[in-house]
């Protein structure tokens, strides 16, 4: 009896299964048959290999010094066989997102892929919103009933572990962009990689001040390399514009400038600090009237990630960063 309970138990597991492997292949289909369970990077690939060309506005994404490979372009109709003749323009994008509660710790980013289908045509917009409605209806009701059928049958032993645990959602929406204009717009968002610790609760560096001979401290005009930042590293690039870029975006992206409410005359902020032959950031001295706003900026400071120090005449020395940051897109 028990060899036969557990004959039933497979074979219910491999049916659901099953079931939800033609789910996930409907939404691939959807999606000009794109991987969406592969790899951020296997998709973006994916994308350039079916024909869409990549705009080369397309800027780059960072998330804890790693870049995040985005995509927007639009599909090349001329080389491309697979187009849908009532559709003036097809457009694709990848995206990122994250998701968290007030109340969590954690956040969890989120892939997130937009298709744009672009029409002049009312008639031929609103069949197509129909027919990939009908589809998406199918996907969600049958994802729906894998799902209640391993709540419904815990007690023979099947697992919630084979519940849709990429979170995935797809939805349609259709859009009058102007008179004559309709876009059918196509998303499907999954959660990509782990819960991750949100920046306010993790823990802070100590600060460090340190007495330096200023004698032996070098600046930028008397250096053969600045030190490195690994966002530059990243995008191999070594020059002082990458620097002082990678610095200001870092504390840009880090800090909540809004919360302050800074009038116009004080959007500047004296910055000065030491990068040392050891990749340490010390002596972070942040000038501003506002002494809140001057701690939150020498708290991002001091988590910049130096992978390379200055160098002088091919030997590694003390560097000193001495900038003024304007602050922009404030209240």
């Amino acid at each position: 009896m028990k060899s036969h309970n557990k004959k039933i138990v497979i074979i219910i597991i491999h049916f659901l299964s099953l079931s939800n492997s033609y789910a996930q292949n409907e939404i691939n289909q959807l999606f000009f048959n794109l991987p969406l369970q592969s790899s951020r990077d296997t998709i973006y690939s994916s994308i350039k290999k079916y024909g869409f060309i990549e705009k080369h506005s397309n800027r780059n994404v960072s998330q804890n010094d790693q870049i995040i490979k985005t995509f927007y372009g639009s599909l090349d109709r001329k080389s491309s066989e697979k187009a849908i003749l009532a559709v003036d323009s097809i457009k694709i994008q990848l995206s990122i997102g994250s998701t968290s509660s007030e109340i969590d710790k954690y956040y969890q980013n989120l892939l997130v892929v937009w298709s744009y289908y672009h029409f002049s045509d009312p008639r031929a917009a609103k069949l197509f919103y129909r027919d990939k409605k009908i589809e998406i209806d199918k996907i969600t009701a049958a994802k729906q009933l894998y799902q209640k059928n391993f709540g419904d049958h815990t007690k023979t032993g099947v697992s919630d572990k084979f519940m849709d645990d990429q979170n995935e959602r797809v939805s349609i929406s259709f859009k009058r962009e102007r008179p004559g204009y309709i876009v059918v717009v196509l998303e499907y968002e999954r959660n990509e990689g782990e819960k991750k610790l949100k920046h306010e609760f993790m823990p802070k560096k100590e600060l460090v001040f340190r007495k330096i001979d200023i004698k032996n401290v070098f600046l930028s005009n008397n250096v053969e390399q600045i030190p490195l930042t690994k966002k530059c590293a990243i995008k191999n690039d070594r020059s002082i514009e990458c620097f002082k870029e990678s610095i200001a975006n870092h504390i840009s992206y880090d800090v909540d400038f809004d919360s302050f409410y800074l009038t116009p005359e004080r959007r500047r902020i004296a910055i000065n600090f030491i990068i040392t032959k050891n990749n340490e950031i010390i002596n972070i001295k942040v000038s501003h009237p506002n002494k809140k706003l001057c701690e939150e900026v020498m708290n991002s400071i001091n988590e910049i990630n130096i992978i390379g120090p200055a160098i002088n005449k091919g030997i590694k020395v003390d560097y000193l960063v001495d900038v003024q940051m304007s602050i922009s897109n404030v209240n």
